[in-house]
């Protein structure tokens, strides 16, 4: 049986490499920018220092990130629970939910461990793999979000059968389907639409 582990944020604060080159940055500016106003316009050795101290800086931050470049992100969070998928119910951190209660699930599974992020500054790149989503809209109205964690893209397709099933049932859309199960040209698509058709 293929599980998830539910992933939970942290509320408490966490300094990353980023942030605190960032800081420091924009500190440097803003005394800079005092002394300008407040004391002398002429630049001398007090500006040189600032401008060596954020180019500085700068440089430690392409160094950071270059070794970053190999390092996973780190977890600012705690695993709580599993999620699982069966036939006629989903549990969630030892919650069942039956799939009957169940209006609609949305699924978001573009991440897993070791995902390349080319978007991070001077963050390590390498994801951690917990920005997974479930969102659970139940027929009371309520709505059930928790975030997951997926190790390899495809994890998914594991739970193919069970994802099938909440389709025929009507509580998977078509296309939030596919892209579940990471289907994306219009051939694969149209196949896939055949192959389950017989499912409704």
């Amino acid at each position: 049986m293929q599980r998830f582990n539910i992933y939970k944020k942290s509320k408490k604060f966490h300094w990353c490499n980023s942030l605190i080159i960032f800081t420091l940055i924009l500190s440097l500016y803003i005394i800079s920018l005092i002394k300008q106003n407040f004391f002398t316009q002429e630049k001398g050795l007090f500006d040189e220092i600032i401008s060596k101290l954020i180019l500085g800086l700068l440089i430690i931050g392409i160094i950071v990130k270059t070794i970053g470049l190999t390092k996973i992100k780190a977890l600012n969070g705690e695993f709580s629970g599993f999620l699982e998928f069966y036939e006629d119910h989903i549990i969630i951190d030892q919650e069942k939910f039956k799939i009957d209660e169940i209006k609609s699930i949305e699924i978001s599974n573009d991440d897993y461990y070791g995902k390349l992020d080319r978007y991070t500054s001077f963050d390590s790149s390498l994801s951690n793999g917990v920005n997974n989503q479930i969102l659970l809209r139940l027929n009371s109205g309520q709505g059930k979000s928790f975030n997951f964690e997926m190790y390899n893209e495809y994890d998914m397709e594991k739970v193919q059968e069970e994802l099938f099933l909440y389709y025929s049932k009507g509580k998977i859309d078509f296309f939030e389907l596919t892209k579940i199960l990471k289907i994306k040209s219009k051939t694969e698509i149209e196949e896939f639409r055949n192959q389950i058709s017989l499912l409704k």
